[in-house]
C-alpha cells in the first residue's frame, strides 16, 4: 500500500497552498506535488503524501468524486514509480509513444533509431560500470572491508532476504537444546 494519493481532474489555477491545504482536513499531509509539462504548463493533476497509509487511503474515499471549485476530481492510491501495474504511457509528452512522435514529426523508422541509439548507450554504460567494477575488486581482492562493502551493494537477488536464512538448516533437537 502506498500513503500517496494521485488527484486527477484539478481546477488549471489551483496553488500549491491551497492543494496542500485542501487535503490536509482529512490528515497530516507530509508533501505534495504538482505535475508540470517541461514548457511549464499545469497538467491537471498532483500527488499528496500522508504520515500514513490509512490516512491516505482515508482521504481517497472521502475525496474522490467530490469538487474543487468546478472540477470533479478523481482521486486514487498512487502506485510506485515503475510498478508493473501502471498503465503503459501514452502522453503527448512521453518520448518513445506514438502521440509524442505524431506531434513532434518524429518517424517511425526515426523513432526506430532512436530506440536502437538509446539501447546500445545503455549497454555500453553497463560494460563500462561492469569494468570498472572488476577492475576495483581486482586492486582490492584483499581488502576485507572493501568485499564486505560490496556483498551489502550487490543486487538483492544475489543477497539472502534475511541474515538468519540458514535457520532452516537447523536440526530440531538443536532448536530444543537451545529453548
Amino acid at each position: 500500500m502506498s500513503s500517496r494519493i494521485i488527484v486527477k481532474n484539478l481546477p488549471k489555477h489551483i496553488s500549491d497552498d491551497r492543494f496542500r491545504e485542501h487535503f490536509g482536513n482529512k490528515g497530516e499531509v507530509t508533501d505534495s506535488k504538482l505535475i508540470y509539462t517541461s514548457a511549464g504548463r499545469f497538467r491537471r493533476f498532483g500527488y499528496i503524501g500522508f504520515r500514513s497509509e490509512e490516512e491516505a487511503q482515508q482521504a481517497q474515499q472521502y475525496f474522490d468524486g467530490s469538487f474543487i471549485d468546478t472540477s470533479r476530481i478523481v482521486v486514487e492510491l498512487a502506485k510506485p514509480f515503475g510498478d508493473a501495474a501502471l498503465p503503459r504511457a501514452w502522453s503527448v509528452y512521453t518520448k518513445g509513444t506514438t502521440l509524442y512522435n505524431k506531434t513532434h514529426g518524429v518517424s517511425d523508422k526515426a523513432a526506430e533509431e532512436m530506440a536502437n541509439a538509446e539501447n546500445k548507450e545503455k549497454q555500453k554504460n553497463q560494460r563500462a560500470i561492469r569494468s570498472l567494477y572488476e577492475e576495483l575488486l581486482a586492486e582490492n581482492q584483499d581488502d576485507q572491508r572493501f568485499k564486505e562493502f560490496l556483498q551489502v551493494m550487490a543486487p538483492r537477488a544475489s543477497n539472502k532476504t534475511w541474515a538468519n536464512d540458514d535457520y532452516a538448516n537447523w536440526q530440531t533437537d538443536e532448536l530444543a537444546a537451545i529453548q
